[in-house]
């Protein structure tokens, strides 16, 4: 989980020119989407509150008064990006895996986790979380 919370922290800093902070609160409902580590049996659940989407709209896309489509495609190039950067710093380390497209699954609940990472971007929040498949 370290190397996906160096991504997050990494991806954030280098496309919109802010630092997010670690946070103990968990989000637990809002823009969900999943990205898989392929080969690791991993799946990376990335969820977003509708302000955090917004700031990164409005910063990265120019997008002031983002639509509901741009917000959904923000939580999947999000997804994309931060999985996309983790795959690279493990690289530099000498392992490989390779990522699934990105998918958007939706305003939802988490659930049936392992791991969390939670982080905090004004008033945006989004967390983080790592699923074992067997």
């Amino acid at each position: 989980m370290d190397i996906i919370h160096n991504s997050f922290f990494d991806i954030v800093q280098k496309s919109i020119s802010k630092t997010p902070h670690d946070s103990i609160m968990p989000l637990k409902r809002g823009y969900l989407s999943r990205i898989s580590m392929v080969g690791t049996h991993n799946d990376v659940f990335l969820l977003f509150n509708k302000a955090f989407l917004r700031i990164f709209c409005v910063d990265f896309l120019g997008e002031e008064n983002p639509s509901e489509q741009a917000l959904e495609d923000m939580a999947k190039e999000l997804a994309n990006l931060v999985v996309g950067r983790a795959k690279v710093m493990t690289e530099e380390l000498g392992k490989h895996f390779n990522i699934s497209t990105p998918e958007y699954l939706g305003h939802r609940l988490v659930k049936n986790y392992d791991h969390g990472l939670h982080f905090r971007l004004a008033q945006g929040r989004c967390s983080i979380y790592m699923r074992r498949l067997h």
